[in-house]
């Protein structure tokens, strides 16, 4: 089992120096390389209503983050993203995981209007 998914599974938060500025929103994804610039990511963001600048992504939870998009393969408790969705490489070729996705961001933006 991999350390992160582990310390997570058990409730272990990550600790974060009160002196570094973090940015308000947090995208968790499974792969280790850079997502940020990945169509998919800036349309959702922009849809959100998102700068892509306040935004942190990483492989784990952090605390003290708003996680607005959780699209691991394997998560685990507490689910309190925004939307959750497959992996950014099943978004890109599965026509299910793109609607249920865009399902997820509908009703958001439906409780965010009342």
């Amino acid at each position: 089992m991999e350390k992160s998914a582990f310390l997570d599974a058990m409730g272990v938060t990550r600790w974060r120096s009160a002196d570094a500025k973090g940015k308000p929103y947090l995208i968790i994804h499974d792969t280790e390389s850079d997502i940020s610039q990945h169509p998919i990511v800036s349309h959702i963001l922009a849809l959100l209503n998102i700068e892509l600048a306040d935004c942190d992504f990483d492989t784990e939870m952090v605390k003290g983050m708003q996680v607005v998009w959780d699209m691991r393969k394997l998560r685990v408790r507490p689910r309190v993203a925004w939307l959750v969705s497959a992996p950014l490489k099943e978004l890109e070729i599965g026509h299910k995981a793109k609607r249920e996705l865009w399902q997820q961001l509908c009703l958001h933006q439906d409780k965010t209007a009342a």
